[in-house]
């Protein structure tokens, strides 16, 4: 059992305890960083450059294949670096980084999904709290270019925002960092540690206030249902409701 699940309601869990300690923790989130700002920063500059392609003139289906083609490799590096790190503990055989279709966890789900409203007036109130015209700008264009009806554009983003994303970022917030967290201190601090590290990753002030609350919602569902699938379909749901709403907002 994780500390502190035995007298927390909604917390209790029978996740198994994990055989690293936090210098493995430090490891894994320092490599998961590093890639994620050399692919980001230092690898798709290198690349456009190579191909003598500047990034701003990119045609609308140009970019969306570059933000696909960066999610997947965001992805591969995401679970390359938890198998390489901690394949020597067999994490699987220990019930860690679950993965259950069976169960009764589409119901909770569905009642997770219930908070998007609430988690979208906090997205509200957070952009007017700390207004960014990049912000405004990056959501314009992504309309403009959902809006043009190109189905490889938008295929493009809804498989980055409905698939790739949200598998990295569940295994390496929910299937690692949460657990690892949960064996130093009472699951309630996991859980709200886990989902600052969440919103402060995104390096965005803008939205931190509901990607913290977002990645509680998604660390409860995990450790109620002890499933990865149940979070990841979550963070899948909200993307595509924060997309279908950009797209159907009215002008």
């Amino acid at each position: 059992m994780l500390r502190g699940g035995a007298g927390n309601g909604i917390l209790r869990t029978g996740l198994p305890r994990v055989p690293w300690k936090l210098d493995k923790v430090f490891q894994v989130m320092t490599l998961w960083l590093l890639a994620y700002f050399i692919i980001g920063q230092i690898g798709v500059p290198l690349v456009l450059d190579a191909l003598g392609i500047y990034r701003p003139e990119m045609s609308v289906r140009g970019s969306a294949m570059l933000h696909l083609c960066l999610d997947l490799c965001q992805l591969g590096v995401t679970l390359g670096i938890l198998w390489s790190c901690l394949r020597s503990y067999r994490p699987r055989r220990l019930g860690l980084f679950p993965v259950r279709l069976k169960g009764y966890w589409i119901l909770a789900v569905a009642l997770c999904c219930a908070t998007f409203p609430a988690v979208d007036w906090l997205a509200h109130q957070n952009a007017g709290w700390f207004p960014n015209e990049l912000d405004t700008t990056w959501c314009n264009n992504l309309e403009n270019s959902l809006s043009m009806g190109d189905w490889v554009t938008n295929a493009a983003y809804v498989s980055v925002v409905s698939l790739c994303a949200p598998i990295w970022e569940e295994a390496i917030f929910r299937g690692f960092l949460l657990p690892s967290l949960a064996r130093y201190m009472p699951t309630p601090a996991a859980v709200l540690t886990s989902s600052v590290v969440f919103a402060m990753c995104h390096f965005r002030l803008q939205i931190f206030f509901p990607l913290l609350a977002l990645g509680v919602v998604f660390s409860l569902v995990f450790i109620r249902t002890n499933n990865l699938i149940p979070p990841i379909l979550l963070h899948s749901a909200w993307n595509m409701y924060v997309l279908l709403n950009l797209v159907l907002r009215p002008g």
